[in-house]
């Protein structure tokens, strides 16, 4: 995977799996509304953590396949955005 094509992949996935999410949460709309909860807030909370954990996953957990040595071990460096470094040969990419 490449990092234009990781970079991708995370953003649509953590949109389409927070929404799927929020789609559960308005699944049990009637139970959280029957109990006092206010469903569009959870809903709401649903959306920005589903999208930020799935973000984190994907930064921390999905590498992409480095250009100079072919292994797929180059992983985000932190505090650069669109930035790799491979594990095992230490080129940026």
């Amino acid at each position: 995977m490449t990092a234009s094509q990781h970079f991708l992949l995370s953003f649509a996935s953590s949109i389409l799996g927070a929404t799927v999410l929020v789609v559960a949460v308005f699944l049990g709309q009637d139970w959280l509304n029957e109990h006092g909860f206010p469903s569009y807030l959870i809903a709401l909370g649903v959306f920005i953590g589903g999208h930020l954990f799935i973000r984190w996953f994907f930064q921390n957990f999905v590498p992409i396949t480095c250009p100079h040595c072919s292994q797929k071990r180059c992983y985000p460096m932190s505090g650069r955005s669109d930035r790799f470094r491979c594990e095992v040969c230490g080129a940026d990419s």
